[in-house]
């Protein structure tokens, strides 16, 4: 991801998770939605505590992160 738009990203996660707790699917939902609205249609995100990924996705538009004890995983299609 460019700088920017990887710095708004976590901000959003870090955001989402914070004011959701536990409650993946809300959090996923609120940062999907606030990417959309941000940088254009067509985010997904997934979020847990165990789970792997095997993805397509454009290119430069991906975020895997850990926070809180969960993954995040964040990407534009």
């Amino acid at each position: 991801m460019p700088m920017e738009m990887g710095q708004a990203a976590v901000e959003v996660v870090t955001m989402s998770l914070d004011k959701n707790g536990k409650n993946y699917e809300a959090a996923s939902q609120l940062v999907k939605n606030t990417m959309d609205k941000k940088f254009g249609p067509a985010w997904q995100c997934a979020i847990g505590e165990g789970f792997g990924f095997d993805i397509s996705c454009q290119r430069k538009y991906l975020l895997h992160v850990y926070y809180s004890g969960a993954g995040i995983l964040c990407y534009k299609c």
